[in-house]
């Protein structure tokens, strides 16, 4: 059992590494898991400006669902919690 653990974690830190930051706190083709506050309509370009002006939300995950959705979070949260996915129009961040 503790060696299935250890391999889930060394996993993990492999998904977690594709995640490209670029020196910012938004990166494309990854997702945070739960923590929903609230979704708005919005372009992707506009997400981390709409969480910033939600109170409460600390992240954000957008998504083209319903032609552009900022699924604004809440709590405390970093960028390694982030993980890959294999949407290139989804993006995630981190305020």
């Amino acid at each position: 059992m503790i060696g299935f653990i250890t391999i889930n974690i060394l996993s993990l830190d492999s998904v977690n590494s594709l995640i490209n930051w670029n020196g910012n706190n938004w990166a494309m083709s990854c997702d945070f898991s739960g923590r929903d506050l609230s979704n708005a309509r919005t372009s992707g370009e506009l997400c981390g400006k709409t969480c910033a002006e939600s109170p409460g939300c600390t992240h954000f995950t957008w998504t083209q669902y319903n032609g552009g959705t900022c699924w604004m979070k809440s709590g405390t949260i970093s960028k390694s919690d982030a993980f890959s996915t294999d949407d290139p129009a989804m993006a995630c961040g981190v305020i």
